[in-house]
């Protein structure tokens, strides 16, 4: 059998599932809560530049524990798909 009746036969077989879409739409949109995510720990190392105050390291570690739930999420998912 040949490439090209191999590829016909595939294209053949082909079924569209509407959940493929989904997932790729699931991921992309983890792919831009982890940008987001990124975007949140700059943004609080900048303000705790401009800002000194008590609440820099709480809001730090805030920032930092949220963007280690989002990649664990991500993983998660990763591994679910």
């Amino acid at each position: 059998m040949s490439p090209f009746e191999k590829l016909v036969q595939f294209s053949t077989n082909f079924t569209f599932s509407f959940n493929w879409v989904l997932k790729a739409l699931f991921l992309l949109a983890m792919l831009f809560y982890v940008a987001f995510g990124v975007v949140v720990i700059r943004q609080v190392s900048l303000m705790s530049k401009t800002l000194e105050g008590t609440f820099d390291l709480p809001i730090k570690i805030i920032a930092w524990v949220h963007l280690g739930m989002i990649l664990g999420l991500l993983v998660i998912i990763l591994l679910a798909f």
